[in-house]
């Protein structure tokens, strides 16, 4: 007898608590489905920061240069100012660190030059250290002010303007925005170029950054300067055997919307 009345609590404590729980279960379940209790809603990965919607429908007008020529640079801002001034366009994609451009961005509503001062001094040992590519930019942000470039090259100076522009938004109370995810994933794919050189790596990575730039522009037309290995609409991407250049890419998903021009004949 005395077994007897455990084991029949033990029983009504189940045939209670079993619905208990069940419903216990699917509310966590529904909290986790809905978003709710989450740690972070921050992507993990660098490459979902940004959502792309739809392909964007404007043109795309690349030229292809040999960097740091005076005479290039010379025409590079004459169609700059055209396009700006009488076409309405403002975004330029450059060959440059998607970090280095924010920066420039910065600096283009800054009251100051030493932004462009500590960028042009990251570029030492490189062919845009000269005055004539410093000067270019200055140019740019005194007769077009309201420029926003684009950088869609790997993150090159990932030690010195990466990092400095990395602290800047986390300064600033950006950390995890847009702009702080693309930055990191910027300064990895600086650090694994530099690991291994892979120029197949660094083409197919141009490609994807720009496509990324472009489509959120919707129906914006852009100019873009590049070295001319980058943008011949049937090259071959410089130092692969096979791989079809930037600009050759680019003309696979865009067609006729992407027109290219060689300003080093």
């Amino acid at each position: 007898m005395n077994n007897e009345k455990p084991a029949c609590l033990a029983k009504v404590k189940t045939i209670f608590l079993y619905p208990l729980l069940l419903l216990l279960i699917l509310a966590l379940a529904a909290c986790r489905d809905s978003g709710e209790g989450k740690a972070s809603d921050k992507p993990l990965q660098p490459a979902r920061a940004t959502i792309v919607a739809a392909q964007a429908s404007g043109t795309i007008y690349l030229y292809g240069e040999a960097h740091g020529v005076a005479e290039i640079l010379d025409k590079e801002f004459e169609l700059w100012s055209q396009y700006y001034h009488n076409e309405g366009m403002r975004h330029l994609f450059v060959e440059l660190s998607y970090f280095t451009a924010e920066y420039l961005n910065v600096w283009m509503q800054s009251d100051n030059d030493d932004i462009l001062d500590e960028i042009y001094e990251d570029w030492m040992g490189t062919l845009d250290y000269n005055p004539d590519t410093k000067n270019f930019y200055k140019q740019i942000k005194s007769e077009c002010p309201e420029t926003i470039f684009h950088g869609t090259d790997v993150g090159h100076q990932y030690d010195s303007t990466g990092s400095r522009f990395l602290a800047y938004l986390e300064a600033n109370g950006l950390t995890g925005s847009k702009e702080h995810i693309l930055t990191k994933g910027s300064i990895q794919q600086g650090r694994r170029y530099n690991y291994r050189h892979d120029n197949e790596y660094r083409e197919n990575k141009m490609t994807e950054n720009f496509i990324r730039e472009f489509d959120i522009l919707g129906n914006e037309s852009i100019m873009g300067i590049y070295g001319s290995a980058h943008t011949v609409l049937d090259g071959i991407a410089y130092g692969t055997k096979s791989l079809p250049c930037m600009a050759n890419q680019l003309r696979a998903r865009y067609g006729e919307k992407i027109i290219s021009e060689n300003l080093d004949d």
